[in-house]
């Protein structure tokens, strides 16, 4: 079934086949993470998590910029108001909500594609480690800035470990490090460097085949599985992923794969752009 698009204020959201295209668009900003921001997102990724016949999320940012990272006007607000006894801060209120946005994304059923044209700082950065494929162009610029500002990259910090490892994260967190996007490809936060504009197509269009055939379900349930197999031990795991291989080959996806093959034809589920 597919679902209506939500209705969002500083993200643009175009849908074309089983892409939905996310365009951050809050240039009075810089495209920060303010509570438009974080709620814009949180609708799109309920239409993802409920839409079937979406395969893919393309991220990315209008005006020049990626995401500038937190913000700061409604930090500094928040750091001069009385916490009363009992109440909880809502420094670390909102703190805690951005992680679980962080986590959302990460886990999101959709193939994640993030376009950094543009400053991608502190949760932009952060944003981007949550992508499952991050595309760089020379504009793009990372920074964990955080610790410039006397805070630390505390609900990122899980993210960025994970896409670039401590070393790199180390690195550039303590000493706020900016990287291009071509910086950025060498240390493995993106995937692909693109020189120009038609680089760009190129490598999206390659991309968006790519995912066109893999069955979305199946894509799914990699994903799932990929964070699993860090978390678990590896005896509970084995027990996990035989069940997972078995209900998918199983499914319609695997019924339907297989015969595709043995037809020597494409699956249903296949797209071309």
């Amino acid at each position: 079934m597919t679902a209506t698009l939500p209705a969002t204020t500083v993200i643009q959201v175009e849908r074309k086949g089983s892409r939905l295209y996310a365009t951050i668009n809050d240039p009075s900003t810089r495209n920060a993470m303010t509570q438009a921001l974080t709620t814009d997102l949180n609708a799109i990724l309920a239409l993802a998590e409920q839409d079937r016949t979406l395969r893919t999320l393309i991220l990315q940012g209008a005006n020049g910029a990626f995401c500038a990272g937190a913000d700061l006007k409604g930090t500094n607000k928040q750091q001069g108001a009385a916490v009363g006894a009992g109440d909880e801060d809502p420094l670390e209120a909102s703190n805690r909500a951005g992680g679980e946005l962080f986590a959302r994304l990460n886990e999101c059923p959709l193939t994640v594609i993030a376009v950094v044209d543009g400053p991608a700082f502190g949760g932009g950065f952060g944003m981007a480690c949550c992508a499952d494929i991050v595309i760089t162009t020379p504009r793009a610029r990372f920074a964990l800035s955080e610790t410039g500002l006397g805070i630390a990259p505390a609900q990122i910090a899980p993210f960025v470990v994970n896409r670039i490892g401590p070393r790199h994260a180390r690195r550039l967190g303590l000493a706020g490090t900016r990287l291009n996007g071509e910086q950025a490809a060498e240390i493995g936060l993106s995937d692909f460097y693109c020189a120009d504009e038609a680089a760009l197509n190129e490598t999206l269009t390659s991309l968006l085949n790519d995912i066109g055939r893999c069955a979305p379900g199946a894509n799914a349930e990699t994903k799932r599985l990929f964070r699993l197999c860090h978390a678990m031990p590896l005896e509970e795991y084995r027990k996990v992923a035989a069940k997972s291989f078995a209900t998918c080959a199983r499914g319609a996806e695997g019924q339907e794969g297989v015969r595709a093959f043995a037809e020597k034809r494409p699956a249903a589920w296949v797209e071309k752009l």
